[in-house]
């Protein structure tokens, strides 16, 4: 797998480092040791016992005694020497650069020794019978490894060593969530939306991990939105398929049947044309409250007059069962929102403790503020649901008991509409079981709903439970 992020991170890191330490070092050393290198020290030492020796040597052998003496102490690559009698003539017979002589003209005025990057040159005097000599010497710096002290070049070279350590941490440590990142990305796009790339950050907290957690709540919002989807379209087609399956069926009944039981079979495929059509309608309900295509019309309105149109219309629904609804506010609760989804909200709500409380059932009702928030909750004495179904309750086609039919536990749609319909207004719904018995859901509502001018755009998006 290539890693070229990792190389682009570790590899001029690491170079820069080695660069500066080794760039630090030559130039704190050439600092300390610029006028006086130590690697000149012994040659410098040497220079007025082998000035005095050269022109001795002379003397008494002349010139070839002076070229074998100056030959001796050459070293390959290292020194060359030049004598030059009192006039300024070179009397060993070796060419002298012109540079090689300004440096000995400088050398003399700085104690001895001219030391710079073009070239290193020593100079001593000696003084015989017949004159004064002057002895020039030139330098060659030596290798690196010869010219740095052997301590400070194993600090260097641990210096490059544990700084590749650490540039290698540092790419790691910056590399590898974004390899996870990628991968799940890859893993994401083949369907799998069960993965998540954040499950070894710890508690790192910079961008990087950010990125994955942001990407990690991305994936988690699309599975929940095309699960959302897919149950919507398994809702659809298991919903149809009931009123469906008994329309055909009391169609082919009719064409063989009397007067009689056909218009019993028309009088059933109206019935089913009818819940068919109802069942449709809060279908498209929920999908534009979802989607956001249904735009709200907020207006001032009053809360207790909505509550007051809905129990009245429920009291007659209670009455078939026996059922009873206590109603209780404080006072005049106005706020800005939607007639008909809050209409529709407090209904759907209602009617399910209704059927829920079954023969004689009791029903609280209470609305009321809580600083700016309208709060109207809605409790029966049923049989509760199960703790770990609470969460779900408010999802679309979803029944506490799948095995029950339209005809006795509904379509699993109306608390989805009443969560819709509360999450344009801004507000939330909530569920919890009481004791002994029972079930009360509560919806909270804002006074005043975010901007409405902002709510009455198509930017209102609904969140996903």
């Amino acid at each position: 797998m290539s890693r070229r992020l990792f190389w682009k991170i570790f590899l001029p890191f690491w170079a820069a480092q080695a660069i500066l330490l080794g760039a630090l070092y030559l130039r704190v050393h050439y600092r300390i040791s610029a006028e006086h290198p130590w690697w000149i020290q012994p040659e410098r030492r040497e220079m007025p016992v082998l000035a005095d020796l050269a022109a001795r040597r002379y003397e008494g052998q002349g010139q070839p005694g002076l070229t074998q003496l100056l030959d001796s102490l050459s070293l390959a690559n290292r020194s060359r020497f030049w004598l030059l009698d009192p006039g300024g003539s070179e009397l060993s017979g070796r060419p002298l650069p012109d540079r090689i002589l300004r440096g000995a003209a400088s050398a003399e005025r700085k104690e001895g020794l001219y030391h710079s990057y073009e070239a290193n040159v020593l100079a001593a005097r000696a003084t015989t019978g017949r004159g004064q000599y002057l002895l020039v010497a030139e330098l060659t710096p030596p290798p690196l490894s010869e010219r740095i002290p052997g301590d400070l070049l194993w600090t260097l070279k641990l210096g490059t060593f544990f700084s590749a350590i650490i540039c290698l941490l540092i790419a790691h440590y910056l590399t590898k969530p974004i390899e996870r990142l990628r991968d799940a990305t890859h893993e994401l796009a083949r369907g799998n939306l069960d993965i998540r790339a954040g499950k070894n950050l710890g508690n790192r907290s910079d961008e990087i991990a950010d990125l994955v957690r942001d990407f990690d709540t991305m994936a988690g919002e699309l599975r929940n939105q095309i699960q959302s989807e897919r149950n919507l379209l398994s809702g659809v087609s298991h919903e149809l398929r009931s009123p469906i399956a008994r329309i055909r069926l009391a169609l082919t009944l009719a064409r063989t049947a009397d007067d009689d039981e056909r218009a019993e079979m028309l009088d059933r495929i109206e019935q089913d044309s009818i819940q068919l059509d109802s069942m449709l309608e809060r279908i498209l309900i929920v999908a534009r409250l979802e989607s956001g295509q249904q735009k709200p019309k907020f207006e001032p309105l009053s809360l207790n007059e909505v509550m007051d149109d809905v129990l009245h219309d429920a009291h007659f629904e209670a009455a078939a069962t026996g059922a009873t609804i206590a109603y209780q506010d404080s006072g005049d609760i106005r706020l800005n929102g939607d007639d008909g989804l809050l209409r529709s909200a407090v209904e759907n709500v209602v009617r399910n403790a209704i059927f829920y409380s079954g023969q004689e059932g009791k029903i609280e009702v209470r609305a009321g503020k809580v600083g700016d928030t309208a709060v109207v909750s809605v409790r029966d004495n049923g049989p509760g649901v199960p703790e770990n179904a609470l969460p779900l309750l408010f999802k679309p086609f979803y029944r506490v008991d799948d095995s029950r039919g339209t005809t006795t536990g509904g379509m699993g749609l109306g608390l989805a509409i009443v969560r819709n319909a509360v999450a344009v207004h801004g507000g939330t719904v909530s569920a919890k079981n009481v004791v002994p018995h029972g079930l009360e859901v509560e919806l909270r509502l804002p006074i005043t709903p975010i901007s409405l001018t902002k709510r009455n755009s198509s930017e209102v998006r609904l969140s996903q439970v």
